[in-house]
């Protein structure tokens, strides 16, 4: 077995991997991975390999300290064309997901990867990462509201019933909630039109949610992981 560690900018994924498998996924605050390196011995131990995809290089020098048989993954070890302006710029963690794609289904994909942004990207047919759009997901959304005075004590939560709000705090959720859904539902459909046999793939913590509330596609919980899957062992 070799050791994952997939960073993003709120989360981060530790877990144990190899061709055939993952186990012991350990979900963390990116803010608090020096305390879960800590506390797993196996990653400072030595005898694993550490793969780390990482969109946060502080958290990247942290994994490093504690070991040093680790590979980073770039994008540079995609086995597939990456076809936008700068490659070296796109998020390793939006590669990953293509690449998870690419291992499971063979097709071209619209992934959506909601975390603190939400990111829609196309996969085609050959597995070739196409590119896509990023827009703030319910945790920027929150943090801008509650940076106006007025919106300090309001609680968005994800249990709107109402699409019309009564008051505030039912509007601001609505917003939230359904606003989000009605987005992606509105860019999956732009896409589909273009690409008629497309498959659409949720992932990312709040992926189930828009998935389960769109009532399209099917939610990937690692697709990241099997998408490292992919890039460290082969397609097989």
């Amino acid at each position: 077995m070799d050791i994952a560690i997939l960073i993003g900018n709120t989360n981060t994924k530790i877990a144990l991997i190899n061709k055939d498998s993952i186990k012991n996924v350990i979900l963390c605050r990116t803010e608090h991975i020096d305390t879960a390196i800590r506390k797993n011995p196996e990653i400072k131990d030595g005898y694993f390999t550490v793969y780390i995809a990482s969109v946060v290089p502080e958290a990247t020098g942290i994994v490093k300290k504690y070991t040093g048989k680790v590979k980073e993954i770039t994008w540079k070890d995609f086995p597939f064309k990456i076809d936008v302006r700068h490659p070296e710029k796109i998020g390793i963690d939006r590669l990953l997901n293509a690449a998870g794609t690419r291992k499971l289904f063979k097709t071209a994909c619209v992934v959506i990867d909601a975390g603190s942004a939400i990111t829609i990207d196309l996969v085609d047919i050959y597995g070739n990462f196409k590119g896509g759009v990023i827009f703030p997901g319910q945790r920027l959304i929150i943090e801008s509201l509650k940076n106006l005075a007025l919106l300090k004590d309001i609680k968005p939560s994800k249990k709107t019933k109402s699409i019309i709000g009564k008051d505030t705090s039912e509007a601001i959720n609505s917003g939230i909630t359904y606003g989000l859904c009605f987005l992606v539902a509105g860019y999956i459909n732009a896409i589909k039109k273009k690409n008629k046999k497309v498959k659409v793939v949720f992932t990312g913590g709040g992926g189930k949610f828009l998935q389960e509330n769109i009532k399209t596609g099917i939610y990937e919980k690692h697709l990241g992981l099997k998408g490292l899957q992919m890039v460290v062992y082969g397609n097989s």
